[in-house]
């Protein structure tokens, strides 16, 4: 986790940490999912969501579906700029109750998530 719901944190910090992790090997991608119903859980569900950057190529155990329904709210940004599962991005935005975006490039995320907050 890089920072806790609620924590103070600078854009320009919060955006190093994001570029810092490895984006290698397996893919869980039921546990952020989790981790994000965890942190959600002390916060009413009218004020929960949870936006999800992935490329959505899950490829370690367990299905994230279930853990996508669990949450009140998800938005996926579906990075399409390489490998990628669009029907599973497509099912967790469904099953969460929220939107799938087509992410290509940096520029297509401040679109994407003025859409999704204007609901």
């Amino acid at each position: 986790m890089l920072i806790k719901l609620g924590d103070p944190v600078k854009p320009l910090t919060l955006l190093d940490q994001l570029l810092s992790l490895p984006a290698r090997g397996l893919t869980n991608v039921a546990f952020p999912l989790q981790l994000a119903a965890k942190e959600l859980a002390r916060i009413p569900a009218r004020d929960a969501r949870v936006v999800f950057l992935s490329d959505c190529v899950h490829n370690a155990d367990p299905d994230p579906r279930s853990d996508a329904a669990r949450l009140p709210r998800l938005d996926v940004m579906l990075d399409v700029s390489g490998s990628n599962d669009v029907e599973l991005g497509r099912q967790l935005a469904r099953t969460g109750r929220g939107r799938l975006a087509l992410i290509r490039t940096y520029r297509d995320v401040a679109p994407a998530l003025s859409r999704a907050f204007a609901e």
